[in-house]
C-alpha cells in the first residue's frame, strides 16, 4: 500500500459511530477542507493537492520520517479517550503532544547504537516531554536498574528506572551519569559517572561509582580499548530517573 492509500485508509478508519468523526461532513469541517474534495478523495475519484494533503496531515497530527533519517527510539502518543459524562465534560483532556512513549528494554540493548528490535521492548514508559531535563530530546530509552546493581547507591537503587538519551554520548563535562560498557563484545554494562583525561595521544575514560570504596574506579583508553569509537564505551546520558522513595 502506497503513502496516499495509507492516508486514505487512515481517514476512513476514523469515520463512523463511536469514532473520531461521526461522518464525512464532520471530518471535512474539523480538518478545514472542502467536503466534496474530501469525499472524492475517500472514494478514489480524485487526489488531493499538496496544500490540502499537508493541511490534513497537520490537523490529524501526522509526522513524516524520510528513509535516510535516523529513527528515534521514543514514539509519539495518541490518547483514546472514552466519551465523557456530563459531570466530566469540563475536565481538561490530556494532550498527546505533551507526552512521548519511551521503550523499556535491557541495558544490553539500550547501550547499542542501532534500532531497538520490537521483540526486545519489554514495555513503554509515558514521559512528559516538557520536563526540563527531557525537553528537546527524542532518542530516549528506559532501563531498569538491575538486581545487585549497587554502583550508584544512594543515588540509584535496584528497581529504579532511568531514562537514557542515546544521542548524548559525550562524556564532557566530567561527572555525567551515563550508561557505560566495558571493553569487548561481552563487556559488562553498568551505570557510572564518567570523567576523561588526555593521555599519550589517547583519551582516558574513567568510570566511577558513588561508593568508590566498594566499587573503585576503572580506567580505559578510547583508542586502545574501544577502537576509538565512543559509542563502544558509552550508551548515553542518564537524563531522568524514577526512584523508590521508600529507600530514601
Amino acid at each position: 500500500m502506497g503513502f496516499t492509500d495509507e492516508v486514505r485508509q487512515a481517514l476512513i478508519d476514523r469515520i463512523g459511530p463511536g469514532k473520531r468523526y461521526s461522518n464525512n461532513k464532520r471530518m471535512a469541517d474539523e480538518l478545514g477542507v472542502d467536503p466534496s474534495q474530501l469525499n472524492r478523495f475517500l472514494k478514489k475519484e480524485r487526489g488531493l493537492n499538496s496544500e490540502s494533503l499537508g493541511h490534513i496531515l497537520d490537523k490529524v497530527g501526522v509526522s513524516i520520517l524520510f528513509g535516510d533519517e535516523p529513527v528515534d527510539a521514543s514514539r509519539e502518543v495518541c490518547f483514546n479517550l472514552p466519551f465523557p459524562s456530563e459531570s466530566e465534560a469540563a475536565l481538561p483532556e490530556p494532550q498527546s503532544d505533551d507526552y512521548m512513549a519511551v521503550p523499556l528494554t535491557s541495558p544490553a540493548v539500550a547501550v547499542s547504537s542501532g534500532l531497538i528490535p520490537e521483540d526486545k521492548i519489554e514495555g513503554w514508559i509515558l514521559v512528559w516531554r516538557h520536563q526540563e531535563s527531557i525537553r528537546f530530546r527524542s532518542n530516549l530509552v528506559a532501563v531498569e536498574v538491575g538486581a545487585g546493581e549497587r554502583h550508584m547507591e544512594p543515588t540509584l537503587h535496584s528497581g529504579d528506572i532511568i531514562i537514557v538519551d542515546r544521542s548524548d554520548r559525550d562524556p564532557s563535562p566530567a561527572g555525567k551519569i551515563m550508561l557505560v560498557r566495558e571493553p569487548g563484545s561481552n563487556g559488562s554494562i553498568s551505570i557510572k559517572r564518567v570523567n576523561t583525561r588526555r593521555l599519550d595521544e589517547d583519551l582516558e575514560l574513567i568510570f566511577y561509582s558513588e561508593n568508590n570504596r566498594i566499587h573503585p574506579p576503572t580506567t580505559y583508553r578510547l583508542k586502545q580499548d574501544f577502537q576509538g569509537e565512543i559509542t563502544h564505551a558509552i550508551g548515553g546520558k542518564v537524563v531522568w530517573a524514577w526512584n523508590d522513595m521508600s529507600r530514601k
